[in-house]
């Protein structure tokens, strides 16, 4: 079932619409990731595209990974080391866990604007797809949660979003109430990445 929606209008600009049909909420899936990339290739060589908004077709933007796809991977890795050995293993498991990684720097460098419009949670790599964006822009919202929330359960955001916060940051766009926000510290340092949108 395809999680992405690509429409193009008279100006060039498209609209990505990011809205997962078997799932009350957007996550991060080994197929989405395929699905998108599928996207940014079209953006890449249609030259009649001339930029792209993405934003999301549910009332939350992205809770993160599927945390299944995790799971999933380790019974991967576990079968390959019985048949291939674990050296196939490990490289299976590395080459497949940059993938997302790869997929937001070819937007961050694909020579086009991306614009992100969040609504509500953009939580882990739902958050890191927007940090590679070009600009952000965030409704006006109690319910907005921006974060990268992994870190509390042992895992390192993977896909760019340590090395973005900061220089996001620096932009000082935002102009919002982070004490709305699940982890102060965290909002102090993401805070100026997403500019702000009000509900007009």
């Amino acid at each position: 079932m395809a999680s992405f929606k690509l429409d193009v209008d008279s100006d060039g600009i498209a609209l990505v619409t990011w809205d997962m049909g078997d799932r009350s909420m957007n996550v991060i899936t080994m197929d989405g990731i395929a699905e998108l990339g599928t996207i940014v290739d079209k953006v890449v060589n249609d030259a009649a595209i001339k930029g792209v908004v993405i934003t999301s077709g549910k009332s939350a933007f992205c809770g993160g990974a599927d945390l299944t796809m995790l799971e999933s991977m380790r019974g991967l890795y576990t079968d390959m080391v019985s048949k291939q050995g674990e050296e196939a293993a490990a490289k299976m498991v590395f080459d497949e866990s940059r993938k997302l990684s790869q997929l937001y720097r070819r937007i961050e460098t694909c020579g086009k604007p991306w614009v992100c419009a969040l609504n509500g949670t953009a939580m882990g790599g739902g958050f890191e797809l927007a940090l590679a964006c070009h600009y952000r822009v965030a409704s006006d919202d109690a319910k907005t949660r921006l974060g990268l929330p992994e870190i509390k359960i042992g895992l390192f955001p993977g896909a760019g979003g340590t090395q973005r916060v900061r220089p996001a940051s620096a932009q000082g766009a935002l102009d919002l109430d982070w004490s709305r926000a699940d982890d102060d510290a965290v909002a102090q340092h993401i805070g100026a990445a997403v500019g702000r949108a009000g509900n007009d």
